[in-house]
């Protein structure tokens, strides 16, 4: 089996006549934390959606521990997005009616896990992330740092091994930033998890394993 989580070869999307990533290549090992920067409409989020197979390719290819996503069926890449990979979104995402804790609770129950597992975890996880005494609120009674954080627990509450984050911090504010920052970089929350953090964020990319700059549709290692 590879030692890469993910990696891409040569990869090319465009809209139209306009040619966004234009032969990009990546590699993700195990435990790596990854930053890509770029300004904006460099096509970041659009690399990233075609890294997650969230979005079709006009060329190359994606492997995933060493398998082709071309070759994946529809179950398969079901089974990714449910147990191998998972996302944290700028806007954090979360279902507005369900407590902070009932947001774990259901992403543990489609991957799978028994009604007292996910109970188990999804508590351990929100203490944590620092949300002990929180978990019972709705996303609408939590600051934006507080939101994040919930979404980070619920993105690392499965068995995936890559995790996309797509500005993860790009709405919070200084303090918050840092305490997001810090379970990304700091706590054994994330310790084992490989990591694609696309970002505008210099200390996030300084933070990171390995930095890129997304620049004319092609990654240069920075």
């Amino acid at each position: 089996m590879s030692s890469y989580v993910m990696e891409a070869e040569n990869l090319y999307k465009k809209y139209g006549d306009l040619e966004i990533i234009k032969g990009t290549s990546l590699k993700i090992k195990e435990g790596e934390k990854v930053a890509i920067v770029g300004k904006s409409g460099s096509g970041k989020s659009t690399l990233l959606n075609l890294l997650a197979l969230l979005d079709r390719k006009d060329g190359g290819k994606i492997y995933y521990s060493g398998k082709d996503s071309d070759d994946f069926k529809d179950e398969e890449i079901v089974r990714l997005r449910k147990g191998v990979i998972s996302f944290v979104f700028q806007n954090s995402l979360l279902f507005e009616d369900f407590s902070a804790k009932e947001n774990i609770l259901l992403t543990l129950s489609i991957s799978g896990i028994g009604k007292k597992e996910a109970e188990e975890r999804s508590e351990s996880l929100l203490s944590l992330v620092g949300l002990k005494d929180r978990m019972n609120h709705r996303p609408r009674e939590l600051s934006g740092g507080e939101r994040q954080r919930v979404a980070i627990a619920r993105a690392v509450s499965t068995s995936s091994s890559l995790i996309f984050f797509d500005e993860p911090t790009g709405s919070l504010d200084e303090e918050a930033k840092k305490s997001v920052e810090d379970l990304l970089f700091s706590s054994s929350l994330l310790e084992k998890k490989a990591a694609l953090i696309v970002t505008h964020d210099k200390d996030l990319k300084d933070r990171a394993d390995t930095a890129y700059l997304l620049r004319g549709g092609r990654l240069e290692k920075i």
